[in-house]
Parts: structure tokens; C-alpha cells; sequence
């Protein structure tokens, strides 16, 4: 299953926990515990943005968001090579 959630977070265009549970069938709270275990293993990197988003993302769909932090999600090299395997 972890290796779905992979699969679901580089495919999507933009993070979306509601989006990934409903089309892994699982809750919420059950893909919140999935995606620490990734970062804590290695295969995602998780960025938490400026706090006070006076920065804009260059490479972000929703870069013009300047009034809320955004949680971006990418794959590791290591997440990669799960996917790929």
C-alpha cells in the first residue's frame, strides 16, 4: 500500500489528502500515518514552505497562494527506485 501512495503523490498536480484516501479507499487519518512513515523512511521529502508565504513557489500550480502555507510532498531518488522496482 505504501507503494501506492507513492504512485498517488507523484501523479497528482497538486496534494490533495482527500483526493489520495478516497482513491486508495482509506481514511484520512490512515494516509496522514502512511505519508510519515515514507518521510521517515526516506522515499518522500516534505516542505513545509515559508510560514509567512512571502515567497512564491516558482514551480507551483497554485504558486499565487500568498496567504496560505501549502505542505508539498516530493519523492526521494529512493522513492523513485520504489516505484520503479
Amino acid at each position: 500500500m505504501l507503494k501506492e501512495v507513492l504512485k498517488e503523490i507523484k501523479d497528482a498536480k497538486v496534494y490533495s489528502k482527500q483526493q489520495i484516501s478516497k482513491n486508495l479507499g482509506v481514511s484520512e487519518n490512515v494516509l496522514e500515518d502512511m505519508i510519515r512513515t515514507l518521510v521517515r523512511m526516506g522515499y518522500l521529502d516534505e516542505d513545509l514552505g515559508s510560514p509567512t508565504c512571502e515567497t512564491k513557489c516558482s514551480g507551483c500550480s497554485v504558486s499565487s497562494c500568498n496567504t496560505i502555507p501549502l505542505k508539498m510532498l516530493s519523492l526521494t531518488k529512493k522513492g523513485e527506485d520504489k516505484i520503479n522496482s
